[in-house]
């Protein structure tokens, strides 16, 4: 882990365009810099908690471990998520996984007044990154051209995304397609959940886009610690077809996709230029967590809607901070601390405490 992240600081100004003056203050758009984030609403706050906890289960899917059936693993799955069924599990050489899961049940427990016993709820998680070979395909920075197919979604014109999460987007969607889409119409009544960390956010935003452009409309998409993914046209597009443009309301709002971002979170703002010289581009779509590395669990007047991916007084304003602060605490903890599964797997039982 050390030389990863030693190996990321040495690259990291050329990923945030710091050279050759592409950073410059000049070329940057003044407009949504200064509004005033707002404060999320209480149900959604309080849901977050839940995405987290089924963002950080899939780290548990490793060449090193699995969940075991029906949906057991060192992360409390069965007790926080008693009706869950895992359905498929993957891991592509330590460089990407996940699982999918489905229950009738309601998987935000507090929620004592709703019952949508016969709305079935599918989970789709998948992990950020594990090794050094995943960080390498998470910082080439290179795009391609990005197409939709068209069938529900207009057209995505003059797209472009980074060719190292197309990759794994495209060999995921191969891996898992078939059996989603028959988890899907085996109820009419049905929920989609994708959701990620890092390189699993990209991963997991792209798979939501495919979905939606096949005409499952019951969708949400929710990432955390996401980097930037394609151009200002992608960016735009998405924002517009998944109608997270708007301001947050809540999470029963008929926004479908929410991007979680932490304070100072590096990861979320690089790549900035490709090489081919395609400028990555800024969602506005931003749940920001305003609250140093050293707080796992944010009050709810610490989680804002930024409104502009440009507001200075999220993540854009965090720039010229970013390289005195802990890459790795920034980027691990959401809500909760991510991607200890399976170091949890080894303490059970020595009564040390992690989470």
């Amino acid at each position: 882990m050390s030389f990863m992240f030693m190996y990321f600081i040495a690259i990291l100004p050329s990923f945030l365009g710091l050279s050759f003056g592409l950073w410059s203050p000049s070329v940057i758009s003044l407009e949504g810099t200064h509004q005033r984030p707002t404060t999320i609403d209480k149900k959604l706050y309080e849901d977050l908690f839940t995405y987290a906890h089924l963002v950080d289960i899939a780290y548990c899917v490793s060449n090193i471990g699995k969940i075991d059936p029906p949906f057991q693993c060192p992360l409390n799955c069965s007790e926080s998520f008693p009706n869950m069924t895992l359905s498929y599990q993957w891991a592509f050489d330590n460089s990407v996984g996940g699982y999918i899961s489905s229950t009738y049940g309601d998987i935000f427990q507090y929620n004592e007044d709703e019952h949508d016993d016969e709305v079935k709820k599918i989970i789709v998680s998948l992990r950020g990154t594990h090794s050094l070979h995943d960080s390498m395909i998470d910082v080439e920075t290179n795009m391609v051209d990005y197409k939709n197919n068209g069938n529900r979604l207009p057209d995505c014109e003059k797209c472009a995304v980074h060719e190292g999460f197309m990759n794994v987007y495209e060999r995921t969607l191969e891996n898992i397609e078939d059996l989603l889409e028959s988890e899907i119409n085996e109820c009419p009544l049905y929920e989609v959940y994708f959701m990620g960390h890092s390189l699993g956010g990209s991963v997991a935003l792209l798979l939501a886009l495919h979905f939606l452009d096949k005409g499952y409309h019951n969708l949400k998409v929710v990432t955390f610690g996401q980097p930037l993914v394609g151009n200002k046209e992608f960016v735009s597009w998405a924002d517009q077809v998944l109608q997270s443009s708007s301001s947050v309301e809540s999470s029963n709002s008929d926004r479908k996709y929410f991007r979680v971002i932490h304070k100072h979170d590096i990861v979320t703002v690089i790549p900035k230029m490709s090489e081919n010289i395609k400028e990555y581009a800024q969602f506005d779509n931003q749940i920001y967590l305003n609250i140093s590395s050293d707080i796992i669990e944010p009050l709810q007047n610490e989680v804002v809607d930024c409104k502009s991916g440009k507001n200075l007084q999220c993540i854009s304003g965090d720039l010229k901070e970013m390289l005195t602060f802990n890459y790795y605490e920034n980027h691990n903890i959401y809500f909760r601390k991510l991607g200890l599964c399976n170091f949890k797997r080894f303490i059970d039982g020595s009564g040390i405490k992690i989470f």
